[in-house]
């Protein structure tokens, strides 16, 4: 099963899988309840709203949620 954590707001953290530019080279996975772009960046922010992941969006080639 797949790590998760709801807190008192509700909000649900959730397993990302971020795939990085050249395809296929190298991936990492973040825990965290939302992904959001900021200007050129990608953030993940787990349910208590801090940082759990920060990538430059150019390196990214995509990123997708896991489920069970």
């Amino acid at each position: 099963m797949l790590p998760s954590a709801v807190t008192r707001n509700g909000m649900t953290d959730k397993t990302y899988l971020v795939r990085f530019k050249p395809a296929g080279i190298s991936v990492q996975l973040v825990v965290a309840a939302s992904a959001q772009m900021y200007d050129e960046h990608l953030v993940f922010l787990n349910s208590r709203g801090e940082v759990a992941g920060l990538f430059l969006l150019e390196t990214v080639e995509s990123w997708s949620e896991l489920t069970d």
